[in-house]
């Protein structure tokens, strides 16, 4: 049997065993159920099984229905799928683009691109889908079933407007 040394308060004692299990199991339990409780608050990430393989789409939390005044947005991609959201919270002095960036901020939100601000402000793009030009598809918006006659920056909205954009030919 071999002697264990150990200094202890500056004198070297001989002929002891150091005993670590009384304190460490206990230390060690501590710190695995604490990894084990900061892992249990993540919200789990989905996995959506694709044609190329497993997509993990990271969890969230989509937001309250809108309460009080509202209006409508419908985005139609123009191949038969679209995205709606039956109300948006609504405030005087609305303009469309407000209601494209509080859209924005909503979950599940939107994206999209604009150049230029005001009368000369147009949307480039919506959902990552851009406008194609003069012969092309672009995105075109109406009002309660009535075509743009300006800058979607200066459109203003009145409570309950339905607004939809349409990814389309020119009309």
């Amino acid at each position: 049997m071999t002697d264990a040394h150990e200094i202890t308060g500056g004198v070297l004692a001989t002929g002891e065993k150091k005993s670590v299990g009384g304190w460490v199991f206990p230390v060690l339990l501590l710190v695995v159920l604490g990894v084990a409780a900061w892992f249990g608050k993540r919200e789990p990430a989905s996995k959506v099984v694709t044609e190329k393989g497993t997509l993990t789409v990271a969890a969230w939390t989509p937001s309250p229905r809108a309460e009080g005044e509202t209006v409508g947005l419908t985005i139609d991609f123009g191949n038969g799928a679209s995205k709606r959201f039956e109300a948006l919270p609504w405030r005087e002095g609305m303009t469309l683009e407000q209601l494209m960036a509080e859209a924005a901020e909503f979950r599940p939100g939107i994206a999209f691109t604009q150049k230029g601000s005001g009368k000369l402000g147009f949307l480039t793009s919506l959902e990552g889908l851009e406008n194609q030009g003069g012969d092309g598809r672009n995105w075109q918006y109406r009002v309660n079933g009535k075509h743009g006659k300006m800058s979607f920056c200066l459109q203003p909205l009145e409570v309950g407007d339905q607004v939809l954009w349409g990814f389309t030919f020119a009309e």
